[in-house]
């Protein structure tokens, strides 16, 4: 039984975005740190076991697309699954345990602490909305907080597109490669966007 002193254990997962350069997958962004504990309980006991980092069974941990990144990336899982149920390998987690997982009966771990400084994970973002397609740029931790800024200073108007602005354009002035890649990415998120309405 849930008692009121158990808080859910939440898995963090490390996210690594990446551009193909060449034919060679390049990360472009740093690392990021995403919550995947809801994919985490919905697996059976054998899934967990057969979990692999940069795997097909990794990468089902991160909802890339909702994350504003549709190209290549990896997923590392496998450290933060074994932390997560306080085993040495993913052979040991017991039904039992992933019941009591299931069921928020694992007590919260000692690492985790309500009150985390998040601003770390804020990262630059550009949005695209209303009829003109104008741009709104914000410091949001996912694309779901960028559109929720969006939508709150721009009421009414409908969201067409959001990415995040490369790391690499940040705090220097950008290259022309770098120009034209986020051109690229804009005109892209407003074309899908376009042909999402018609």
């Amino acid at each position: 039984m849930k008692t009121q002193t158990n808080i859910l254990r939440r898995l963090f997962v490390t996210f690594v975005a990446q551009e193909w350069i060449g034919d060679v997958a390049m990360a472009f962004n740093p690392p990021e740190e995403i919550d995947a504990t809801d994919h985490l309980l919905s697996l059976t006991l054998n899934e967990l076991h057969a979990i692999k980092d940069r795997d097909g069974s990794s990468d089902e941990f991160v909802d890339a697309v909702a994350w504003g990144h549709y190209g290549p990336f990896e997923v590392r899982v496998v450290d933060a699954v074994q932390a997560y149920f306080g085993v040495s390998q993913l052979g040991e987690i017991t039904q039992q345990t992933l019941d009591a997982a299931k069921a928020g009966e694992l007590p919260a771990l000692e690492t985790q602490t309500p009150d985390v400084d998040r601003t770390h994970l804020l990262q630059s973002w550009m949005l695209t909305y209303g009829a003109y397609a104008l741009l709104f740029a914000c410091e949001a931790e996912n694309i779901t907080h960028a559109i929720e800024q969006c939508e709150n200073a721009n009421p009414g108007e409908a969201i067409i597109g959001a990415f995040k602005v490369p790391t690499a354009c940040l705090g220097q002035t950008p290259t022309l490669d770098q120009v034209d890649h986020v051109r690229e990415m804009v005109t892209l998120q407003t074309a899908q966007a376009a042909a999402a309405l018609a």
